[in-house]
């Protein structure tokens, strides 16, 4: 079995797809590196990662927001295929098991703003796979 855990910033909104007997929560991650080349110039990669968590309990998709810090864990589920023009097209994929939100949402404004933003709120850790009577979702 292949685990893939990844640190990012949420890309878009979560979204929820109902497909009759089950349902399934679909939202981007990005993951950025930097480091510096030869010429010492400092280089910045970022990968996105398309993930989906298949569940019946899918209210957690309101907390996950564009902008927001989420730690992801799940097995990867990369594709490929060749679109009509004969480019190929590869997706990096993740079927999530767990996630856990991290610090605040970045917005355009915290972005910005030089000052840091307060962590005020808690961090919030979700196991999907556990039962939690005092999780509000």
């Amino acid at each position: 079995m292949q685990i893939i855990q990844i640190i990012g910033h949420i890309g878009n909104d979560a979204t929820v797809k109902d497909l009759g007997g089950s349902q399934v929560i679909n939202f981007s991650v990005a993951t950025t590196e930097s480091y510096l080349n030869k010429d010492k110039e400092k280089i910045i990669t970022t990968t996105w990662y398309e993930c989906a968590r298949w569940s019946n309990n899918t209210q957690i998709a309101q907390y996950l927001k564009k902008g927001q810090q989420v730690h992801v864990l799940g097995s990867p589920n990369n594709r490929a295929w060749q679109n009509e023009k004969g480019e190929i097209k590869v997706v990096n994929g993740i079927l999530v098991e767990k996630i856990k939100l991290l610090g605040k949402a970045e917005t355009s404004q915290n972005v910005n703003n030089s000052q840091p933003e307060e962590h005020t709120k808690q961090e919030e850790n979700y196991d999907m796979n556990e039962q939690h009577d005092d999780i509000p979702f």
